[in-house]
């Protein structure tokens, strides 16, 4: 009795052991476990009866390459001199690959059959730390071992920088600078190079990575060398960068041909970017010099609409709208990247050294916004704006001729789908542009896994970009993708607050620009359907009844399509639609269809949002604030009940609630106002008035603590915020 005591006793301590501890019996070569405790399975992520058949096979969840250690290891034990340890590497219940350490020892022998106890620890992130050492160590062997040049060693524990002579450099000796970043010499650095030198080395300390610049350093009193600087930025075992080492290489006398190549007329006499034959050369030059790793995109920027200005407003200004576009680009883009101009209205930009692709998609973006301009033109307004196409080095090509015809298939997509935007080479991939837009790990030649569904990735687009029509466009882009459609657009009648260029088509699909009459069309075939498909509908060319509309879907070669109309109080506004131009069955399984109407139902909140971010261009903002709450946000006209805005969380908790509804039918399942409206209790000459209640919501099913204020306080069409948190819980307690 005493014996099975100490035995649960001893049972119970060594399972609240954090370490795994195993018994195993040995016999004629099998190795079977009597005994693990429960620290080993929470360390390998498997529950007990998971876990047993992992220890029962576990020379079948080694790695390969670490069988023969862990043998050795079994075969050490049974010697019986001391304890043996093992390191090697296995494959957790979720899939994940750690390294464990095993300590074992022979317990007892009888005959053939021998009990090994071991206790094992998890030290992987040891060994992450230990491969990455060691990687560092090859990395520094290596550059050390650097012929020629100078070697720079900068300490960001100190703040020293060591710069010193390779082996078989004509000069010997090294120089110490102390307190490098928090005193930094500005002196040594030509004045144009300063910024873009320090951007790097700062960029450098925040993670590993590598870097080449070109920049000019002070020989003597007033002359200045060329070098180009490959750095490199190490992790110390804090996690953290320490180090950062690199190799300097005087490129002064190639710089110098480089630069006379240019001052032989190899700049545009207007916009003093580099002209055409100096762009490729260059760009082509800075191919040649890209390693292996080194990620690089091609832009082309081309003018939209700038024929009108010369016509109509003279070459003068013409060229002018060219000099703007030129001192735009120069400030967006940094002192290492290429900017041309190549054509009459033409740039093209090659962007160097990128830490992701995600990079090219913010400043593509960013160009669109800056070359904007707007000229009045007797009783009416010409806009120009750019259209802009990205190719990426080196997974769209390696050369200029390749990158600059992709680019420009990239510009045609963007001008046939409206202009005003930009496209990266390849529409299929750009729904994954979109969604790793921060991800600076993204590898486009490795790809990676969409774990993250489409609504995700629709939601995250439509309340992360601040243009609502943009963000619009980049969704239909997505939806078209997803589902291999291949024209994707809306349009509606004059309420309908969208411009007609909110569409997209894949490559092939093109339309080129739509003329008044066509979008007439296309309106009165979308207005005309709602007649008969009141929902979300797949519609066939054969299931059409309608000589009329047999004759559009014929002429436009549409073969089906999907149709969801927009409404507001049952009356057509307008209607989402993707169309597909071949002889397949388009069909779709109800859970892809559950998806097709959740998507176009969050289509059709934010578009009519459009109207409302129109009124309250100051308020999107704080929308995005709502969108992240973990409350459900409304926004009511007082005067009509009418909901204007619904926030994220509400969109994916209540399907039925949905923009243009009445307040008190969509939330409180009454056909008249109620009768404690807490809207009713708001003062209207107070715009800080403020009133709460607690009611219980319909269509969330659930107690709600309510918070009523003014968005807009104005006697007629105003606005209130609702605020809801949901407390059933503490309620009904």
């Amino acid at each position: 009795m005493a014996m099975d005591l100490m035995m649960e006793n001893f049972e119970s301590m060594i399972d609240n052991v954090i370490a795994g501890i195993c018994f195993f019996e040995y016999e004629n070569g099998a190795l079977n476990p009597f005994y693990v405790n429960e620290g080993m399975f929470r360390m390998l992520g498997y529950s007990r009866a998971q876990g047993m058949k992992f220890i029962n096979k576990v020379e079948r969840s080694i790695i390969p390459d670490d069988l023969p250690i862990f043998q050795q290891g079994i075969e050490d034990v049974l010697k019986d001199d001391g304890a043996v340890d093992v390191e090697f590497r296995t494959v957790t219940g979720s899939g994940g690959l750690r390294w464990l350490y095993a300590r074992a020892n022979l317990y007892s022998r009888e005959g053939s059959k021998y009990i090994i106890v071991a206790v094992v620890e998890d030290i992987t992130d040891r060994k992450n730390v230990e491969e990455e050492l060691y990687q560092q160590a090859e990395r520094l062997h290596i550059l050390s071992e650097a012929v020629g040049g100078k070697i720079i060693d900068y300490n960001a524990r100190t703040d020293v920088m060591v710069i010193k002579a390779s082996r078989e450099h004509e000069i010997s000796g090294e120089k110490m600078i102390k307190n490098y970043l928090q005193h930094f010499d500005e002196s040594m650095i030509y004045e144009e190079d300063i910024a873009y030198y320090k951007s790097i080395f700062r960029g450098l300390l925040t993670s590993p990575k590598n870097e080449t610049i070109e920049y000019r350093t002070k020989r003597f009193e007033s002359d200045y060398t060329w070098y180009q600087v490959n750095l490199t930025s190490l992790l110390g075992p804090e996690g953290y960068v320490t180090r950062i080492v690199g190799r300097m290489i005087n490129i002064h006398e190639k710089k110098l041909k480089e630069l006379d190549l240019l001052l032989r007329a190899e700049k545009d006499a207007l916009t003093g970017l580099y002209n055409k034959g100096a762009t490729m050369q260059l760009i082509q030059n800075a191919i040649e010099d890209s390693k292996e790793d080194t990620l690089n995109a091609l832009m082309i920027i081309d003018l939209d609409n700038f024929k009108e200005v010369n016509d109509l407003l003279g070459h003068a200004q013409g060229d002018q709208v060219l000099v703007d576009t030129a001192t735009a680009l120069n400030e967006i883009f940094k002192g290492g990247d290429i900017v041309g101009r190549i054509g009459g209205d033409e740039f093209v930009v090659f962007m160097k050294n990128l830490n992701a692709i995600s990079n090219a998609d913010i400043l593509a973006g960013k160009v669109v916004r800056n070359v904007n301009f707007s000229f009045e033109y007797e009783d009416r307004q010409i806009n120009v704006t750019c259209s802009v196409g990205v190719a990426i080095f080196p997974y769209h090509g390696n050369d200029y001729e390749e990158l600059f015809n992709k680019a420009d298939k990239a510009v045609y997509t963007a001008k046939a789908n409206g202009k005003c935007g930009y496209r990266i080479y390849d529409a299929a991939t750009t729904m994954v542009y979109h969604a790793t837009r921060r991800n600076t790990e993204y590898n486009p030649e490795k790809g990676m896994e969409m774990n993250r569904g489409i609504e995700d990735l629709v939601m995250q687009v439509l309340f992360e970009d601040k243009n609502m029509e943009s963000a619009l466009k980049s969704a239909i882009e997505l939806i078209t993708a997803e589902y291999n459609f291949h024209r994707g657009y809306v349009c509606g009648n004059d309420t309908l607050p969208i411009s007609r260029t909110v569409h997209f088509a894949a490559a092939g699909y093109e339309t080129g620009k739509e003329t008044e009459e066509q979008y007439e069309l296309k309106r009165v075939v979308s207005e005309i359907l709602f007649e008969s498909f009141h929902k979300v509908s797949i519609i066939h060319d054969y299931d059409l009844t309608a000589a009329e509309m047999h004759d559009y879907f014929h002429s436009e070669g549409i073969k089906s399509m999907l149709y969801y109309p927009i409404t507001t109080h049952g009356e057509f506004q307008g209607a989402v639609i993707f169309e597909n131009h071949e002889d397949v069955q388009l069909e779709f399984k109800d859970s892809e269809m559950e998806e097709i109407r959740s998507l176009m139902r969050i289509l059709e909140a934010h578009i009519l949002q459009i109207g409302l971010m129109d009124r309250l261009q100051d308020f999107v903002t704080q929308i995005a604030i709502f969108d992240n709450l973990d409350s459900y946000v409304y926004v009511v006209n007082p005067d009509t009940y009418e909901l204007c805005f619904i926030n994220k969380k509400v969109l994916m908790s209540t399907p039925e609630v949905k923009i243009g509804n009445i307040c008190y039918k969509a939330l409180q399942n009454r056909d008249t106002p109620c009768d404690n409206c807490i809207i009713k209790n708001l003062n209207k000459e107070d715009p800080h008035s403020r009133c709460t209640a607690e009611l219980f919501n319909f269509s969330l099913r659930c107690w709600n603590r309510c918070s009523a204020s003014w968005l807009e306080c104005k006697e007629e069409n105003g606005l209130v915020l609702l605020n809801s948190i949901d407390i059933s819980e503490y309620f009904i307690g």
